[in-house]
């Protein structure tokens, strides 16, 4: 059976506009390293369009976040008009775009700007946001590595400074530790003093002086308490601020990740561990010794 020429040019159009609706159909995505941005396209027979933008972004923190919004618009002669539903911080300034179809890719343009999106698979826009997932597990990867050597370093400060605390120490509650019994033998001798003059009836007058002295002697003994009781609170500041500091980076060090990393920090932690106990030991024994002998 012959063709009419008025058949053959029907169906020439009516495949020229199916190759057109094929033509905007479909996903359009345009990238960076840290970014991607797709738009994805539904063309109806009537030449009306549908379809969702979203935008994906990794910040300086690593943090990923993304931006959806539908939009509607339409196609004449591969010109095209999209109105987004609701406006957008991260690309539009404006509710419509205007754009271009250019075979596999379309312009667009809004107010202050105008880039190319590529046709693409989905398996692309997959790949693409894969790369920034990994991009995004890098970079806090990499502050949290940052943080706690910061924190290795602060430790280690805090280690030679509690050092520094130890070391004149013993000799500072030995002195202590022998003015408090010199003052204990002293209030001893006022208490039998006092003792004795109980016995004998001594007048007020006699028995106030030495109740005055006893009460001297309380003074120092008050003062000397608080001295070391300053003493040890401001080390157990100094310690505990160190020992949370060493928790965070044990704790750190202990993961796979860190061991697999071979990180320098990780690797000089257990001598510094070893060291803070050591410290810890000595300067609780000194303590102990003033416990003791004051109770």
């Amino acid at each position: 059976m012959r063709l009419s020429k008025m058949a053959i040019t029907a169906m020439l159009m009516l495949w020229a506009g199916a190759n057109a609706f094929a033509d905007i159909s479909g996903l359009y995505i345009r990238g960076s390293q840290v970014r991607l941005e797709t738009v994805q396209i539904v063309e109806t027979s009537d030449g009306q369009l549908t379809g969702r933008y979203e935008s994906y972004a990794v910040d300086e923190r690593g943090k990923l976040s993304s931006v959806s919004v539908g939009f509607d618009g339409s196609i004449s002669k591969q010109q095209l008009v999209l109105h987004m539903k609701k406006s957008l911080d991260t690309l539009f300034t404006t509710q419509s775009i205007s754009g271009e179809v250019h075979g596999n890719s379309i312009d667009l343009t809004w107010e202050g700007g105008a880039d190319t999106f590529k046709k693409s698979k989905a398996s692309e826009r997959n790949n693409a946001l894969e790369q920034l997932n990994v991009l995004s597990a890098q970079i806090i990867w990499m502050h949290k590595v940052e943080r706690t050597e910061k924190a290795y370093r602060a430790a280690r400060s805090a280690i030679v400074e509690l050092e520094g605390q130890a070391a004149p120490l013993e000799g500072w509650m030995d002195t202590v530790l022998s003015r408090y019994n010199a003052l204990m033998e002293q209030y001893k001798k006022r208490e039998k003093r006092l003792a004795s003059m109980d016995a004998m009836n001594v007048s007020y007058d006699l028995r106030y002086n030495v109740e005055n002295e006893m009460y001297q002697i309380e003074s120092e003994f008050y003062s000397l308490r608080a001295e070391v009781e300053q003493k040890r609170n401001n080390l157990n500041w100094d310690v505990d601020s160190a020992a949370r500091k060493l928790a965070q980076v044990r704790d750190f060090c202990g993961t796979p990740a860190a061991q697999a990393g071979n990180l320098e920090f990780c690797k000089e932690l257990p001598a510094q561990l070893a060291k803070f106990d050591g410290l810890i030991a000595n300067m609780s024994e000194n303590f102990v010794k003033w416990d003791s002998s004051t109770h």
